[in-house]
């Protein structure tokens, strides 16, 4: 399997505008595979979706960007138990941020949907460094009000970047294979593993006294995700509930094997910080290398011309 990464709006901006640096120390590289096949199960587009969960070290590097003061709570004083991978160390305007060693590659928990959402606009924005703010945080890919998440009312805004899964992107993602390029007669499989039985050599579940395994310790299914299936639950943006909940999907470590089925969807509070709850994000596709070149060809000629 190839892994692309997915090229920010901020690394864009770099290459057509002459080096112009992120404003992040260390930019977070989320690996993502594309998910073709547009027009299936209400996804009438292309996307790439995260080929894992977001892992501790890369919000642990969110954290760090962001969370000095930590405005809206985008830690859980539980990352840092026994089934955590994160800590904090300081105080309010000087909080520093460290993953556990070993758990590094372990998908993150004690993730809201909120805090999901605000690390999508972090990334929307290009990883800025600074306090929560319009810029950093509250707005990109959404526009986060009080009003707005005490109502659950938010969605996706026109001309996001990255973003939560939708509840038919993951569902493609982690179901979907054509019949015609050896996928189950109606398309879709009844496991994430392309697959319509699965074993716990393919997935990390029904292991009440287990653990979380780094992210991609199993093989990956037909469009080359990681752990759809166990490990930990993710959120998605359908909104469930008569209103109240968020959509959550794929099942975690300690449950059998029917939660990580297609026929079993869940949701929870957003606001919840679950132990058994992360998440996964999706991009729009990255400018191909004959694109970067022409946009430069077509600069460049516009230059010659002022």
């Amino acid at each position: 399997m190839t892994m692309k990464q997915f090229i920010t709006v901020a690394a864009f901006a770099a290459v057509t505008v002459g080096g112009l640096a992120a404003s992040s120390a260390m930019a977070v590289v989320i690996p993502t595979v594309p998910i073709g096949n547009p027009g299936n199960n209400s996804v009438t587009y292309t996307y790439d979706i995260g080929a894992t969960e977001v892992t501790n070290a890369q919000y642990t590097a969110f954290l760090t960007a962001v969370a000095q003061t930590d405005t809206n709570n985008l830690y859980s004083t539980n990352m840092a138990g026994s089934f955590g991978g994160i800590t904090q160390s300081g105080s309010p305007g000087s909080f520093t941020y460290a993953t556990i060693s070993g758990r590094e590659n372990h998908p993150v928990n004690f993730v809201s949907f909120w805090d999901s959402t605000r690390f999508a606009n972090w990334l929307h924005n290009g990883q800025p460094t600074g306090a929560q703010s319009n810029s950093t945080t509250e707005n990109g890919a959404y526009t986060l009000t009080a009003g707005g998440i005490a109502a659950n009312a938010i969605t996706r805004n026109a001309g996001w970047q990255w973003a939560v899964t939708s509840e038919p992107e993951w569902y493609k993602a982690a179901y979907h294979q054509p019949a015609s390029l050896g996928g189950d007669s109606d398309d879709f499989w009844l496991y994430p593993n392309s697959s319509n039985t699965i074993t716990t050599a393919q997935a990390n579940y029904n292991n009440a006294i287990g653990d979380f395994t780094p992210v991609g310790s199993y093989a990956p299914n037909f469009y080359g995700t990681f752990d759809m299936g166990g490990n930990v639950w993710e959120w998605n943006e359908s909104i469930q509930g008569g209103s109240s909940f968020r959509g959550i999907r794929g099942g975690f470590f300690g449950d059998p094997d029917i939660t990580l089925s297609a026929n079993f969807p869940i949701d929870g509070d957003p606001a919840g910080q679950f132990f058994s709850v992360g998440f996964r994000v999706v991009a729009i596709p990255a400018p191909s290398a004959a694109a970067l070149l022409a946009l430069g060809v077509v600069l460049a000629g516009r230059r010659r011309r002022n």
